[in-house]
């Protein structure tokens, strides 16, 4: 069904449609009545490819993830993915997923998403310490609102949560329960909030006098994932004094860990407390229910969504830049060393 089809359907000229489905306003409200009548009898749809060319918009958001390393299997991205698609929904926009092969593809697939005018902007995810993306957008000038800041103190819009404060405050928090060998699982380090992460991990051990280099053998990078926890815990335990607490850089490297240790014949929060961190959902039904840092991901694809939408129609304006809180959900798994670390080493036959 095109725009003639209905033009002749009406009797009128292609030009009297167009102007009405363009809302001008010097068609005679009797003709308007009779072509949006037949527009919906008809059931026509305008074209949003002409559309968009008039414009100069597509209309879509781009979101690029890189495949490998295990970063894309995060549970948090599948909560953070749908706030965005449901404020862009909310906004007749769409959202364009798609794949690079490995990180250091991720810049030509951008390049390549700009060159063929499929986005208007993007909302890049998992920045990293030295982000090739961002320095391409910006020296493109493309719209774009990231997940997350960098090493180094760029002007770009950006929404982030103080990943550093939250993770000297879970050290805290532990160190508050009696726990005094505390191990934390970390991501892989060009990524900058597990960096930060790790930056937070070492304050809260050195503002509750624990040496951190006493702790080095405690800080284990492994993937963001449940196999990663689970690798993590099972060296954490090989170890001759393990850990009474462990501190995870994501919810799915916790339910990893604690299945590990559940295994191992240990009771997560009693033997081993685990805290983990994103909040999903899920964390509420384990046996014990995961204590986690929540940060809201759902909420937090809605305010990034919203931020470029609001980028890509004032491109003049200032960066914004929102750095937001962690809120410590207590549940089942954390609390008191019920044993010390060499107690520990006995059950599992050291």
């Amino acid at each position: 069904m095109t725009i003639d089809d209905v033009a002749r359907h009406v009797g009128v000229a292609k030009g009297t449609v167009s102007r009405v489905l363009n809302n001008y306003k010097d068609i005679s409200p009797a003709t308007r009545e009779r072509i949006l009548h037949a527009v919906k009898e008809l059931g026509y749809q305008p074209s949003s490819t002409a559309r968009s060319l008039k414009r100069g918009r597509q209309d879509t958001i781009g979101l690029v993830m890189p495949v490998g390393r295990g970063r894309g299997a995060d549970p948090f991205l599948s909560e953070f993915i749908d706030g965005i698609a449901r404020a862009l929904d909310g906004l007749n926009l769409d959202l364009l997923i798609t794949t690079a092969p490995s990180t250091a593809d991720l810049v030509a697939v951008h390049e390549r998403l700009i060159a063929r005018r499929k986005v208007d902007g993007f909302i890049l995810t998992r920045t990293e310490v030295d982000d090739a993306r961002i320095r391409f957008l910006t020296e493109r000038g493309f719209p774009f609102v990231a997940h997350g800041r960098t090493g180094q103190p760029e002007a770009f819009s950006w929404l982030d949560v103080d990943n550093e404060a939250v993770f000297v405050e879970g050290v805290r928090h532990l160190h508050g329960l009696g726990h005094r060998r505390i191990a934390m699982l970390a991501g892989p380090q060009d990524l900058n909030f597990a960096r930060q992460r790790v930056e937070g991990y070492r304050g809260g051990l050195a503002q509750s006098g624990i040496p951190v280099e006493v702790e080095v053998e405690l800080e284990i990078v492994t993937d963001l994932t449940e196999e990663g926890g689970a690798e993590g815990a099972r060296r954490l335990l090989a170890l001759p004094l393990p850990p009474t607490a462990v501190l995870c850089t994501t919810d799915a490297q916790a339910i990893g860990a604690m299945r590990l240790i559940r295994d191992a014949g240990l009771v997560v929060g009693q033997d081993i407390t685990v805290i983990g961190y994103d909040g999903l959902p899920v964390g509420a039904y384990l046996d014990p229910p995961l204590t986690t840092f929540s940060q809201a991901a759902r909420e937090a694809g809605g305010r990034i969504a919203a931020m470029l939408v609001d980028q890509i129609g004032n491109p003049l304006a200032r960066p914004v830049q929102d750095l937001t809180d962690a809120l410590l959900i207590r549940r089942g798994s954390d609390g008191p060393p019920a044993r010390t670390p060499q107690e520990i080493a006995g059950l599992l036959g050291k």
